[in-house]
């Protein structure tokens, strides 16, 4: 009998030191990513990208890619504000 009360106990402080640990664990919200893509003829330079994202989006970056096989297109993308 003494030895299942121990074990209880054991079960019961773990149980216990698991929960305050979830308690103590701060929520995090997660930054969304916006995305716009810049209309072109299909071929991609990446440094004109960057500028036109740079120009259209304040703070996003620009990066080519890949949309039909040998089609590329500009992606703009930068933090939303909430």
């Amino acid at each position: 009998m003494s030895k299942l009360i121990i074990s209880s106990n054991i079960f019961f402080s773990i149980l216990l030191i698991f929960s305050v640990a979830l308690m103590m664990h701060h929520q995090v919200d997660g930054q969304e990513t916006c995305h716009a893509q810049i209309p072109g003829n299909g071929s991609c330079d990446a440094g004109t990208c960057s500028s036109q994202c740079a120009q259209s989006f304040a703070g996003s970056t620009g990066t080519c890619i890949q949309t039909f096989i040998g089609r590329f297109t500009c992606q703009c993308s930068w933090t939303c504000s909430k």
